[in-house]
Parts: structure tokens; C-alpha cells; sequence
């Protein structure tokens, strides 16, 4: 299947592709880490990043981070499992959510 947006981003100059690169990057990590995650706590991840060998995932309230923080060990197992293997610290910031 043939990216319809290849066109558009074919004459960016090269630092514009590779954050658009980045973003791609992040929004799939922040996907596998809902898909990961206990239903009940997908809806309250906003986003998740790597900083060297740490997962940074970003909740909308502290009423989750310590829920996130306690299923932190399964979301690395399973995120290994996805092949995206996490060698550091699971780290639960509290970030701010999106529209509800």
C-alpha cells in the first residue's frame, strides 16, 4: 500500500523529514504502550518517549501515574514482546491531557 502523504513530504529539506520521522516514532510508541497497558489505563496515557534507555510515559492526571508506575513490569514484558525492548526505567510523568 502506497503512503498517499509521500508526495507532500518528498521535497522537505532534510531536518523537517526527520522530525517528521520522530513523530511517526513516538506516536507508534505511545500506541504500543496503551495496546500494553490494562484497558482501564489506556484511555489516560497522552504519550509515551525514550530518553536513552528509559520509557517517559506521560499520563493526564497523578491519579494514574502510580496505576501506570505499578504496571510497569508487565508493560515492559509485553513491549518486549512487541519488539520494542525497554533496557532502563519505566518513568510516569504527569503531563497534560488532551481534549476530552
Amino acid at each position: 500500500m502506497s503512503d498517499p502523504l509521500k508526495p507532500l513530504f518528498s521535497g522537505l529539506p532534510p531536518g523537517l523529514a526527520r522530525l517528521t520521522e520522530q513523530a511517526a516514532a513516538a506516536a507508534s510508541l505511545t500506541e504500543k504502550v496503551r495496546a500494553s497497558l490494562p484497558d482501564a489505563l489506556r484511555p489516560h496515557v497522552v504519550a509515551a518517549a525514550r530518553r536513552d534507555e528509559d520509557l517517559v510515559v506521560i499520563v493526564d492526571s497523578a491519579a494514574w501515574s502510580a496505576r501506570v508506575r505499578y504496571a510497569g513490569r508487565r508493560l515492559v514484558e509485553r513491549l518486549a514482546q512487541e519488539g520494542e525492548a525497554v533496557t532502563g526505567k519505566v518513568r510516569v510523568r504527569v503531563g497534560r491531557g488532551g481534549e476530552k
